[in-house]
């Protein structure tokens, strides 16, 4: 009866650690939560993108932050990940789709990421894509 109970514990120990890991994935994951044709919803595009430089935003409070390329319509560019490449400095990886026939227009296309928690929200932050970098200011700030 004793092994029996410490056995009962330690997978009781191991389940409730692997929760918690998982929990803890789930506000670093580096996939979008969504992507969609057009600037970011709600928030006015800055004066640095009227030219289809790409641009970033804050959204829910900095819990979640923009990223906004320009493109063709019929292909994209879609921000699918990043990678975190030093404090507050990240890289992102774009894919146009691999279609091999794309309209020449040149359209705004937007991808919403979760804030990592290890992410300075009052401090710029630096993204790289498209072979360009450019700033997201601190959360607040205009």
């Amino acid at each position: 009866m004793p092994r029996r109970f410490a056995r009962l514990a330690v997978a009781s120990v191991v389940a409730g650690l692997t929760v918690i890991a998982l929990a803890g994935c789930t506000q670093n994951s580096t996939k979008p939560i969504t992507n969609y044709k057009g600037e970011p919803k709600g928030v006015e595009a800055p004066a640095s993108s009227a030219g289809g430089a790409p641009f970033s935003v804050w959204l829910k409070n900095g819990d979640q932050f923009t990223v906004t390329l320009y493109g063709s319509s019929t292909c994209p560019p879609v921000a699918t990940k990043f990678a975190l490449t030093g404090h507050n400095k990240m890289e992102l990886t774009i894919s146009t789709g691999g279609k091999t026939a794309c309209t020449m227009d040149y359209v705004p296309h937007t991808t919403v990421f979760a804030t990592p928690n290890t992410i300075d929200r009052s401090s710029d932050v630096s993204i790289t894509g498209q072979g360009l970098t450019w700033k997201l200011a601190p959360l607040g700030s205009k």
